[in-house]
């Protein structure tokens, strides 16, 4: 990895890390994931404002988990819904559908018990997230060694050179890696990488 990259790498990761904080010089444009949450106002709210969840709905609260749609151009009436943009740092698992305990989990997937069938799946993901040569010349990797990186990965929380892969983990990717392994996965903890 070039000097360059790794820089950038370090500038993400310190925009994600301070967002909500102030910042100093050296940091630069970027682009980040907030997660939302479809709610209903339970009174009168207002761009920006903390609100978390009350009797109606959600507004005015001693608990807040995040803020009103900051980029609303009017208030939110009772009974309106809008989207709360949780607190940076908040969220315990990331892809795009997020869990936070202050909000129901969504749904769980139906998994099948069979394991040769959660083989099949784990190793379908292994290749599209860990199947790239990362350190060579762009060529694909074998689907036994991305499979067994996966299965490791579980293991270990660790996720090699391959960050957009934790991405990808949520409650499906632990349910086949349980029935793979036997074993209960440390599910909401943060995975590494090695960038």
């Amino acid at each position: 990895m070039t000097d360059e990259v790794k820089t950038t790498h370090t500038v993400f990761t310190d925009a994600l890390g301070t967002l909500g904080k102030i910042i100093d010089e050296t940091a630069q444009r970027d682009a980040i994931h907030l997660a939302v949450e479809p709610v209903v106002a339970a009174e009168r709210v207002f761009p920006g404002q903390d609100v978390g969840k009350v009797d109606d709905g959600y507004g005015s609260s001693t608990n807040p988990v995040g803020i009103v749609d900051p980029f609303l151009k009017r208030p939110v009436n009772p009974g309106q819904r809008f989207w709360l943009v949780v607190y940076p740092r908040q969220i315990t698992s990331l892809r795009h559908v997020w869990e936070h305990p202050a909000f129901d989990a969504p749904a769980a997937s139906s998994v099948a018990n069979d394991k040769s069938a959660s083989e099949r799946w784990m190793r379908a993901w292994a290749v599209r997230n860990l199947g790239n040569d990362y350190y060579g010349d762009d060529k694909m990797r074998s689907e036994d060694a991305a499979y067994a990186d996966a299965i490791e990965a579980g293991h270990a929380l660790f996720i090699g050179p391959y960050e957009s892969a934790r991405d990808n983990i949520d409650n499906e990717w632990w349910d086949h890696w349980e029935a793979i392994t036997g074993v209960p996965g440390q599910r909401n903890e943060y995975f590494s990488c090695s960038c």
